[in-house]
């Protein structure tokens, strides 16, 4: 028996070039044209078999992700035929947060828990630097100072 293959497009690959690029104006946009291009959260899945760790991070840089979950499939209690899964998120500031076995449910609620967080930190460095930028603006004084 000969299985024959074909390529697949890369959805994320091609969201992630598109990703600060302005949607399309339609009515239903409307309410949300002033919403700024760059907020937009990429997070991408990976279900790895082996060196989750490694190929998690390099999906993330490849696809220029802000996120990836990333399972080890052959995990037990974890993957495609189980109520549960073990995941791993690997954001885009190098840090890893593995979470313990739970029901899927549970796992997607952590996901938008981090999406969110992800969107806050944006909003607020994005406030920040608005606002240390403008006119009349106050200087933090030397001793607040990162160095």
């Amino acid at each position: 028996m000969t299985l024959e293959l074909e390529s697949t497009p890369d959805i994320l690959a091609d969201v992630a070039r598109n990703k600060n690029v302005a949607p399309e104006k339609s009515a239903a946009r409307e309410k949300n044209s002033a919403r700024e291009k760059t907020d937009r959260i990429l997070v991408g899945f990976a279900a790895e078999t082996e060196d989750v760790a490694t190929h998690a991070r390099a999906k993330l840089s490849a696809k220029q992700a802000d996120l990836i979950v990333a399972n080890d499939v052959t995990a037990p209690g974890a993957g495609f035929d189980h109520d549960t899964n073990i995941v791993t998120l690997y954001p885009a500031d190098g840090s890893e947060i593995a979470l313990p076995r739970m029901s899927k449910l549970d796992v997607a609620g952590r996901i938008l828990d981090h999406v969110l967080d992800l969107r806050r930190a944006r909003k607020n460095a994005n406030g920040a630097a608005a606002a240390s930028s403008a006119p009349g603006a106050p200087v933090a004084p030397a001793s607040h100072t990162r160095r």
